[in-house]
């Protein structure tokens, strides 16, 4: 299984807690690594939210894992 997989996977499994948590990590390590505004990123951490749709999660989970595919 690919990590893209295994990240999309995982996602569409987290709660609404996991969830704030993974855009928390995320949005951290998007700061540590100076990703912001950069990347060609087509969705910001702040467009994670925990009453996404299941068609949003899974658009985020593939955005997320474009960008750390990138770096």
């Amino acid at each position: 299984m690919s990590v893209g997989a295994k990240f999309e996977a995982l996602v569409k499994n987290l709660d609404q807690g996991a969830l704030e948590e993974l855009g928390r990590s995320v949005a951290a390590e998007i700061g540590e690594r100076g990703l912001n505004g950069g990347g060609g990123a087509r969705m910001k951490i702040g467009d994670i939210h925990p009453g996404m749709s299941a068609q949003e999660k899974e658009q985020a989970a593939q955005e997320i894992a474009r960008v750390l595919k990138e770096r």
